[in-house]
């Protein structure tokens, strides 16, 4: 993975209380949900991206309010395969 350097208004900074742990995650997560929207990554790439799995960052656009529909073949099977598997527990 590649590092770069951001320059961010100081609004920013104060708003996390120059936590750059912070800072980096939220960015990172933000990125992240910006290239799926743009259709530039897939679910599980975010997942996996982020360390949370599939299932994880399907849960994280659900609870940020983000409608999840339009889901590749593989995605949707990917789904519908889980759900399966819930229902025969």
């Amino acid at each position: 993975m590649r590092t770069i350097t951001l320059e961010l208004p100081d609004a920013i900074l104060e708003s996390y209380e120059e936590d750059m742990d912070v800072i980096k995650k939220e960015m990172n997560r933000g990125f992240v949900i910006w290239e799926y929207l743009n259709g530039h990554l897939s679910l599980a790439e975010c997942g996996n991206i982020l360390g949370i799995g599939y299932r994880g960052f399907l849960e994280l656009l659900w609870s940020s309010g983000i409608p999840v529909d339009g889901l590749n073949e593989a995605e949707l099977e990917e789904q519908v395969s889980f759900l399966r598997t819930a229902v025969e527990e």
